[in-house]
C-alpha cells in the first residue's frame, strides 16, 4: 500500500510481469472490464442521465430547483456539518485507541483492540438502536435521571456515527503507527523534546497518511450514512435520508438522482484534498533494522492513557450487550421481565425469513466477490494486460461512490432490458460485490506481492498455462486471503443496508432493513432479537472459518 491508503511503500521493485503466451488473458482482461463498466461505470451513469434529463431533454433544471429551495440547501448543509464534525471525533478517538495498542505498554490492549472493532461485523446502526434503548424517550438513563433531553437528532447521529465509525479509522491509523520505526522517537526524546513535543513532531507526523487515509474514509461514511440519522437524526434531516424519501416515498427519481450527485460531489472533494495533503513526500520508516515494539511511557501518561482507551472499550461492550438485552426484555422502559416473545416475530408476517435471505445473500456474495476480486488482482498485479489501468481504476472507483447512489444507480440500469435484474436477489449481490470491491482487490493485490514472482515463472517454464498456473499454483497460495475476502463480503451481505433498502423486492427483505422497519413501527424488542442473531451469525461464521482453516489464516480483520 502507498501513504495515500494509509500503509507503507512497498520496499521491492516492481512486480514481475508473467508471460501471458497461449493463456486466454485478453479475454478474461476484456471480462473484467466488462463487468466493472455495466456494474460500476453504468449505474452511476444513469443517475447522472436521470439528473439531467427533463420533459424536453437534457437540462439543469432540477440542480436550479434543488439550489434555489432553501429547505434542501440547509439539508445539504447540515449533512457536512454532521459529517465533519463526527469525523473529527471519531479520528481523535481512533487515535486514542490505535496509539494505545500500538505504541504502548498499558494493560487490556487485546480488549481495546477486539472492541474497537465489533462494529465493523454488525449493522451500521445497531448503535443507534442501543443510543435509543439509553437516551431514548423510555430510554434506562432518560428514566432514571428523569431527562427532559432525548438522543433524537444532531447530537444523536454523532455520537452514533463516531461509535460505529471508530474501526475503519482504528484499523488505518493503527496501521501505520504499529510500523513507525521507535529509533526515531527515542533520537527526539535524546535530543531533549519531551513525550508531547515526540507525539506532535514526530510519531503523529509520520502518522500522517494513516490520518488522511482515516479522515477520508470517515467522512464519506459519515456523510453517506443512512441507517443511523434515519433512525436517531429525529427532525436533523440530511441528504442521504431525503434521497431515500424521495425516491421511496414520492417516486421523484429526478429530485433523488439530482441529490445523489450532489451527494457525489464532497465525496470526490475529500478524495482530492487527502491526495493534496498527503501528497508525494515519503513516509517510509520500516527499514531492515527498524525497531517497533511498544514503548513504556511515564505513569502520569501511561494510567490516563490506560482510562481513556479501556473506558471507550468498555463503552462499547456496553452499547452491543443491550442489543441481546433488549431481545429478552419484555418492554423496554415498562415490563423489565425476561421474554422470548420477541423471537417469535409475532409483529411481521415475514417472521425470520429476512434473517434466512441475508445469509443466501451473504454467501453468494461472498463466493462470487471472492473469485472475480482475486482474478481481478492477479490480472493487475501479475499479468499487466492493456487496459490494466482502466481495470484497476474502476476497480477502485466504488470506493468514493455512497450506498445511496450505488442502489438508485441500480434501479435505473437494471429494471429495463437488455439486463433485468430487479425482482431478483442477483441485483442485491452485485450491489454488494462491486461496491465493496476496492477492498477485497487490494487485499488481493497486497497478499499477491508477498508471493515470489518465480514460483509461478517455473509452472509457466513447464509447460503450465495461465489458467493452471492460477489455480494450481497461485490460487492454494492464496488462502489465506480468499478466506479473509470471502469472509469481508459475507459480513457486507448480512449488514448492508444503504444500498439495498432501494433494491429489496415484495417477498424478499433483508435482516438489516428489517430491524429498520421494526424500529420504525414501534418494535424495538423485535429490532434487537433480529440484531442478535445477526450479530451471534456473523461472528459463528468468522470463528467457524477461522477453526477449519486456522486462525492465523482469516485476517478479516486487517481487510
Amino acid at each position: 500500500m502507498d501513504a495515500a491508503t494509509g500503509g507503507t511503500r512497498s520496499l521491492v521493485g516492481p512486480p514481475t510481469v508473467i508471460s501471458a503466451s497461449r493463456t486466454p488473458l485478453p479475454l478474461v482482461a476484456a471480462a473484467l472490464l466488462l463487468l466493472l463498466v455495466v456494474f460500476v461505470v453504468w449505474p452511476v451513469l444513469r443517475v447522472l442521465v436521470a439528473s439531467l434529463t427533463g420533459p424536453t431533454g437534457l437540462t439543469l433544471a432540477h440542480y436550479a430547483e434543488f439550489f434555489s429551495s432553501w429547505r434542501l440547501v440547509r439539508i445539504l448543509v447540515q449533512s457536512l456539518v454532521v459529517s465533519a464534525v463526527s469525523t473529527v471525533i471519531t479520528v481523535a478517538v481512533a487515535l486514542v485507541l490505535a496509539y494505545a495498542v500500538t505504541r504502548t505498554d498499558i494493560p487490556g490492549k487485546r480488549f481495546v483492540s477486539l472492541m474497537s472493532l465489533l462494529p465493523l461485523i454488525s449493522p451500521p446502526f445497531l448503535v443507534s438502536l442501543a443510543f435509543i434503548l439509553l437516551f431514548g424517550r423510555n430510554g434506562v438513563i432518560t428514566q432514571a435521571l428523569h431527562l427532559d433531553w432525548s438522543i433524537y437528532g444532531f447530537t444523536g447521529i454523532v455520537v452514533s456515527q463516531v461509535f460505529t465509525f471508530v474501526p475503519q479509522a482504528y484499523l488505518l491509523i493503527a496501521n501505520v503507527l504499529g510500523n513507525i520505526d521507535v529509533s526515531l522517537e527515542e533520537a527526539a526524546e535524546n535530543l531533549g523534546a519531551g513525550p508531547l513535543t515526540t507525539l506532535r513532531r514526530v510519531t503523529l507526523s509520520l502518522a500522517r497518511p494513516g490520518l488522511a487515509s482515516a479522515a477520508l474514509i470517515v467522512f464519506i461514511l459519515c456523510l453517506t450514512d443512512f441507517g443511523n440519522p434515519i433512525l436517531i437524526g429525529g427532525r436533523y434531516n440530511v441528504l442521504a435520508t431525503e434521497i431515500y424519501a424521495q425516491v421511496i416515498g414520492m417516486s421523484n427519481f429526478a429530485a433523488g438522482t439530482t441529490m445523489a450527485v450532489v451527494l457525489i460531489v464532497p465525496c470526490l472533494v475529500a478524495y482530492l484534498v487527502n491526495a493534496a495533503w498527503v501528497g508525494t513526500r515519503s513516509y517510509v520508516t520500516v527499514t531492515a533494522g527498524a525497531r517497533v515494539p511498544a514503548r513504556p511511557i511515564p505513569p502520569a501518561l501511561r494510567w490516563p492513557l490506560f482510562a481513556l482507551s479501556g473506558g471507550v472499550g468498555l463503552f462499547i461492550a456496553v452499547i452491543y450487550a443491550l442489543i441481546p438485552l433488549g431481545s429478552v426484555v419484555r418492554l423496554w422502559g415498562g415490563d423489565w421481565s425476561l421474554s422470548l416473545r420477541h423471537y417469535a416475530f409475532a409483529s411481521s408476517a415475514e417472521g425470520a425469513w429476512p434473517i434466512w435471505n441475508s445469509v443466501k445473500l451473504a454467501a453468494l456474495a461472498g463466493v462470487i466477490g471472492t473469485v472475480v476480486a482475486l482474478v481481478t488482482a492477479y490480472v493487475v498485479e501479475r499479468k499487466r494486460p492493456p487496459g490494466r489501468r482502466a481495470i484497476e481504476a474502476l476497480s477502485l472507483l466504488p470506493v468514493a461512490l455512497p450506498g445511496t447512489v450505488i442502489g438508485l444507480g441500480y434501479i435505473l440500469a437494471f429494471n429495463v432490458p437488455p439486463l433485468l435484474l430487479t425482482g431478483t436477489i442477483w441485483i442485491l449481490v452485485t450491489s454488494v460485490v462491486f461496491w465493496k470491491f476496492p477492498v477485497a482487490v487490494l487485499a488481493g493485490i497486497n497478499a499477491l506481492k508477498q508471493i515470489d514472482p518465480a514460483v509461478e515463472e517455473a509452472a509457466v517454464s513447464l509447460g503450465a498455462g495461465t489458467v493452471r498456473t492460477f489455480t494450481r499454483v497461485v490460487l492454494p497460495l492464496l488462502t489465506s486471503a480468499a478466506f479473509s475476502i470471502f469472509v469481508y463480503f459475507f459480513i457486507n451481505g448480512m449488514v448492508t443496508v444503504s444500498a439495498v433498502i432501494f433494491l429489496t423486492y415484495p417477498g424478499f427483505n433483508l435482516g438489516s432493513v428489517a430491524i429498520l422497519n421494526q424500529v420504525e413501527n414501534g418494535y424495538p424488542g423485535v429490532a434487537c432479537a433480529l440484531g442478535t442473531i445477526i450479530l451471534a451469525i456473523v461472528i459463528g461464521a468468522v470463528l467457524l472459518l477461522r477453526t477449519l482453516v486456522g486462525g492465523d489464516r482469516v485476517a478479516v480483520l486487517k481487510l
